[in-house]
């Protein structure tokens, strides 16, 4: 199958992220069309009139329309997953009957997330960065940390306004994969030692889905820079199958 009749490839990224995040991960689909916009407040993207399911939805549907995309694949990254599950819910036929989380957002993460929510723009960006990336990344690796590190700085550099970020952040406090109803062929990626969202949560939902869940040993919630070979590696299976 060439790369015009596969199906294309839209990946989402997450909070305070951009496409430079999943470049380790999207190298490995080159055989594919790969798409991976600038999710709003964060790159160089325009703002949302405001951040809800609807208008997140609208955005990749708006997106999907607008390149000419027929039925493509989305691949969303932790708040990503959970903006791909509204536009399943809200566009299906837009899309194809296959859907990809990565460190799915399975339930609401923790309270003490919600309650940071005023610190996000009120602390420096590279303080944020690295506390969350502290948090977020399994340590295995010191170099592989560093790397991560800047690369999280860059990813959360630019933004449309503090306003926009904060209200995007009360997005990503307040929904879930589990908040939407939809009917596609789901596969659940994570790591085994995710602090933010537990196994337990992934397990249950994916079951309510009827989904497939792989966890990736040794990694946390950003295995898009810990493991994304491994990723490919389950990603890919599941594409052609």
């Amino acid at each position: 199958m060439s790369k015009k009749t596969k199906p294309a490839l839209i990946f989402i990224h997450g909070f305070r992220g951009s496409p430079l995040g999943l470049e380790a991960l999207t190298k490995h689909f080159s055989d594919y069309q790969i798409f991976t916009p600038d999710i709003p407040p964060f790159g160089h993207s325009k703002p949302l009139t405001s951040y809800t399911p609807q208008t997140y939805a609208d955005f990749i549907a708006n997106f999907i329309k607008q390149h000419r995309l027929a039925q493509p694949i989305l691949i969303g990254h932790s708040m990503g997953s959970t903006i791909a599950a509204a536009t399943a819910d809200k566009y299906p036929e837009l899309l194809n009957s296959k859907i990809i989380f990565l460190s799915p957002i399975s339930n609401k993460p923790p309270r003490l997330f919600a309650s940071l929510e005023p610190l996000v723009t009120a602390l420096p960006n590279r303080l944020v960065g690295f506390i969350s990336t502290l948090y977020l990344f399994i340590p295995h690796n010191r170099q592989l940390f560093r790397q991560t590190l800047q690369t999280t700085y860059q990813c959360s550099k630019h933004y449309t306004n503090k306003a926009d970020v904060r209200r995007a952040t009360n997005f990503a406090s307040h929904y879930s994969i589990a908040d939407f109803h939809f009917s596609k062929q789901a596969l659940f990626i994570t790591g085994a030692k995710d602090r933010l969202i537990s196994q337990k949560a992934t397990v249950q939902l994916a079951k309510k889905l009827q989904a497939t869940t792989k966890f990736i040993p040794q990694t946390g919630h950003l295995i898009n820079y810990e493991d994304p070979h491994k990723i490919a590696e389950l990603i890919k299976p599941f594409l052609e199958a």
